[in-house]
């Protein structure tokens, strides 16, 4: 009876060295599943500040303020655009950029978007401010706080010293970026700060500024607040955006 015929032994595939033929462990081990993007941990500001950016540079969208979560990547994510494009493609565009880029699998859900007309909106140095990087560093009996945010593309970097206690810490980051709004008003109108403090609200820890804004002869109180997710910097940071915000975009 010839070989490779019923009742007889199997011709092997030429190269084949393994017993019986079996070629699959080989194969397998060339195949590389480990391939895509990495996710991202959105609860360092840097990188959420990266992620915000992007967001910014799809066609359409003027502004990106993205909310991490603990059960899930993305708790909230809300987005200014422009009327060239709907709600629903916005939406779909979003999931896109952070599923592709970020590795961030992101319920629509969670996305809310709010459309602008572009000549009676929020003007272009509001909606592009965002918050790369927030940090501390000890100088002796002193504190330096570095304010990174972004405008669009360009990078504003701020530093402040103070004391090296808590209320100074707090005041250092408060400044650095008011230090940076200031420099995108082009109304000759200057912010400064009249209070910060880190609160406890219900089971949250809340970051609180109050600033005044001075234009001229008249002044006006401005307030902010923000939940502290990563540390406290962080949140006094974003509160005051969350005042001058709302100043430039009233």
């Amino acid at each position: 009876m010839a070989e490779g015929t019923e009742g007889g032994p199997a011709a092997r595939p030429a190269g084949d060295t393994t017993p019986g033929g079996d070629q699959r462990a080989e194969l397998t081990a060339d195949i590389d599943l480990t391939s895509g993007p990495v996710k991202v941990d959105l609860h360092d500001p840097l990188r959420r500040g990266e992620v915000e950016a992007a967001l910014i540079a799809v066609p359409g969208l003027v502004g990106a303020r993205l909310v991490p979560g603990y059960d899930r990547d993305i708790d909230e994510l809300h987005v200014l655009s422009t009327l060239e494009r709907n709600p629903k493609q916005t939406v779909r565009d979003v999931q896109t950029v952070l599923m592709a880029r970020f590795g961030l699998p992101t319920d629509h859900r969670v996305i809310s978007v709010v459309q602008l007309d572009e000549d009676q909106g929020l003007p272009a140095a509001a909606h592009r401010v965002a918050i790369a990087e927030v940090g501390l560093r000890r100088v002796g009996d002193t504190v330096v706080a570095e304010v990174v945010l972004w405008q669009g593309d360009e990078e504003i970097r701020l530093t402040r010293e103070a004391s090296a206690t808590t209320s100074g810490r707090r005041r250092a980051v408060a400044r650095a970026t008011i230090d940076g709004v200031d420099s995108m008003l082009d109304d000759g109108s200057t912010i400064e700060l009249e209070g910060v403090d880190v609160v406890q609200v219900g089971g949250s820890t809340v970051a609180v500024t109050v600033l005044e804004l001075q234009n001229g002869r008249s002044t006006e109180l401005l307030s902010g607040t923000a939940i502290v997710r990563d540390t406290p910097q962080d949140a006094i940071a974003r509160a005051v955006l969350d005042a001058t915000n709302r100043l430039l975009g009233a």
